[in-house]
Order: C-alpha cells, then structure tokens, then sequence
C-alpha cells in the first residue's frame, strides 16, 4: 500500500497539476456512475412500461371473458399474439409454465411476454408482443441517450472548471509564500504578511520572524569577522613585535630565548588560526587569498614543527613522493590541514610515520598507540573536514586496531572564489 501511494504521488510533482488531475478523475468517475444509473433506469423504465401494457391487456381481456365467455376479443392483434395452452401454440412458449414476466430471446429479436391462468381456470394465457411491437420506446431511449452524454459532459465540464478554479484559488496564495521563500536570504529586501488565510498567515509569520533570526545571525558574524579582523591581529602584531625586541634584548639568556620562542610561536598559531576561522566564515573566498603551493615543500616545513608534539623522542617519519602535488589553494588552509594531521599522527602514533604523495592524493599512515581523540590536537578534525568540505577535496579516515590512516584527494579546481 505505501509503495503504491510512493509511486502515485511522485517527488516534486506540481499541486496544481496534482489536483486538477485528481478533480478530472473524479469528475469522469461521477459522470460514469450518472451514465451507468441512466441506463439502468432506462432499462427498467423499459421493463415497467412493457410489463404494465402487458398487464392491462391481460386484465382486459379476464374482464371481458368473465362477461362475454368465449367471445370476448383476444388482446389487442395488432400489436400482441394470445396464445392458451389447450391449443397449438409454438414449442418455446411452452417452456414457461409458471405466471409471471419474461423476456425471451429468440434469435435477434427479444420477446416480452406474460403468462396468466386462462380466465375458464383451464391451462395457461399467453399474451406476447409482437415482432418490434415492443421497439416503441427505441426513439424516446435515443433521446435519453443523447441528453444524458450532453448533460453529463455539461457537469464534468462544470467540475473541472470549478476544480481549477477552487485549485487556483487555493495555489495564488501558496504561491505568494513561495515567493517570500524565495526572499529569505538576508540580502533580499523584507516582506509584509499579507495571507488572507490563518494557516497561510501563520506559515507566513514564521517566515517573518525567520528571515530575522538569519539576517540578526549574519549581522553577528559580519560584525565578528570586522572584530576578529581588527581586534585580534592588532594585539598579535604587538605580541609578534616585543617578542623580536626581547629577543634583542635578551639575547644572551637562554633560558629568556626559550620562553620567548614559544611566545613567537604561539603568535604564528593564534594568526594562522584567526585566518583561518575568517576564511571559512566567509560565504565566498576572494581569489586573492588563493597561492600556488607545492606542498611536498610545504609538507616539509610542517614535519619538523609538528614532531615537537610527539611523545615518544625517538618518532621519526618517511617520505614518499611518487609525483608531487601542486595546489591552487589559500595558505592557511593547507597549513592547518597539514600541522593537524601530522601532529595527531606524532601524538597518537606509536613508530615511524609515513607520509605519501601520488597524484593528487595525500596519505598519512602510522600505527596508533592509543584510541583516537575525535578533536584531535589544536584545530581537531573537525576543522579538517569542514577545510575539506570547503575546497571541496575528498577525506577519507580510516581507523582500526592498531592502524590509523587518513588520506585527503585534492580537486583540481577549487570552490566558492570571486
């Protein structure tokens, strides 16, 4: 039952269309069961009025015998043959023994005919139309006919008309929330609700006060990237600049030198997770952002900075680069990408880390000396996927008892630049 319903009500099908064709259909069943009641009536009306004529002239003709004996006149010889059963009659009438109506097939034609106790309470009467005697009402059934097709294509040309008409005035006003749909990315100017219909109006207010929510939601996260863009770079280019005046300063304290190393570094993060968060924040990224990278010497200057993170002293990682990689892609994107996955590989990982480059996919395999943490260190995967969805490069994550393995394949063009 719920396939059938899922194959006549198919995905994306038009409402009005839907129903002016459930309307039709309707329609021609109803004019159906109008013709198909008309004939039966028809017939009947037929069957009544012959069996009526048949039972007057019966009567008739009991009243007369009962006056005149065997005299009385037989009924009505031009239209009716009489027939009793003490007398030659022909061999099919005799099949019928029992009073009452019948209809008799006798080669084309169909005989209707009556049969009574004879008036002398003697055998059986016979009172039968004659050939095409019972025909008179073939001219008045013709003219039924012909009223009934006009009138009943009359009232299904009346429903489908009103059934557009009623569909018409149900679809305008769907129509007009679909319009306001249409309206509800913040650019778009706002709309008044204006349904005439409480359902319709309290479809249309939620629209409304939707279109709000988005357009307060976009402004908070302008605003943000404007605060973000300004409010944080300015006090990281302070951190970044003292940073490089103490180690002036303090060039001769090692210990001084350490500390502010990680400070600088910590700076370098900070900036390139803040570009990073802009960028992907950004409905569509400037082709200015995008750089020709080469990311086996990208890849390079991530691995000594990313075996910091590692647990054990003696993690060491290989190099594979069956044909390098060039990339048409922003830098921090790549270079978030690529910290993450080697840092969570050195931490999680227990042996030699193995890094391979071959067309235009990057793998990185090594065995993993502990469950994997979803969030991975510093940016997590998540934000590796959300990159990946992005420039729409494929991430393929594979984790299993002791292996643990990621692979990313670059598209060749890149998504959502102006």
């Amino acid at each position: 039952m719920v396939r059938g319903i899922s194959l006549f009500y198919k995905a994306n099908s038009s409402f009005f269309r839907r129903v002016t064709l459930i309307t039709s259909i309707l329609s021609l069943v109803f004019i159906s069961l109008f013709w198909l009641v008309i004939l039966v009536a028809e017939d009947q009306m037929e069957v009544i009025s012959l069996d009526h004529w048949l039972d007057a002239e019966a009567r008739m003709f009991e009243r007369d015998y009962q006056l005149q004996g065997t005299a009385a006149d037989l009924p009505n010889h031009y239209e009716f043959d009489s027939y009793w059963s003490e007398e030659p009659m022909p061999l099919w009438l005799r099949e019928y023994t029992t009073p009452g109506y019948y209809e008799h097939h006798l080669g084309p034609e169909d005989k209707h005919f009556l049969v009574r106790q004879h008036p002398s309470g003697k055998g059986l009467f016979y009172v039968v139309f004659k050939d095409n005697a019972d025909d008179y009402l073939d001219e008045y059934e013709s003219k039924l006919h012909l009223f009934t097709l006009l009138f009943g294509f009359a009232i299904m040309l009346f429903t489908v008309c009103y059934g557009v008409y009623m569909v018409r005035q149900m679809a305008v006003p769907l129509r007009n929330v679909v319009s306001k749909i249409k309206q509800m990315s913040p650019e778009q100017p706002s709309f008044v609700v204006e349904a005439r219909f409480e359902e319709l109006r309290t479809i249309e207010q939620a629209l409304f006060d939707s279109k709000k929510h988005i357009a307060a939601f976009f402004q908070r996260e302008q605003e943000f990237s404007r605060f973000a863009a300004h409010e944080i770079r300015t006090p990281l280019m302070v951190l970044q600049g003292s940073s490089e005046l103490l180690q002036t300063i303090l060039a001769e304290e090692p210990r001084c030198q350490k500390a502010l190393l990680r400070i600088e570094r910590a700076c370098q993060d900070i900036a390139l997770l803040t570009d990073t968060f802009l960028l992907l924040g950004k409905e569509t990224i400037d082709a200015h952002h995008y750089q020709q990278l080469d990311l086996e010497t990208v890849l390079r200057e991530q691995l000594p900075l990313a075996q910091r993170a590692a647990i054990s002293d003696t993690a060491s990682w290989t190099i594979q680069v069956h044909q390098n990689i060039q990339l048409w892609a922003p830098q921090s994107f790549v270079r978030v990408v690529l910290i993450n996955l080697l840092k969570n590989a050195f931490i999680h990982g227990n042996g030699e880390l193995l890094v391979e480059l071959n067309e235009s996919q990057l793998r990185v395999s090594n065995h993993s000396s502990k469950e994997r943490d979803s969030q991975g260190y510093g940016y997590g995967l998540v934000i590796v996927e959300r990159i990946c969805s992005r420039m729409g490069w494929q991430l393929d994550i594979q984790h299993q008892s002791v292996d643990f393995c990621v692979q990313i394949s670059f598209s060749p063009e890149p998504k959502d630049t102006v």
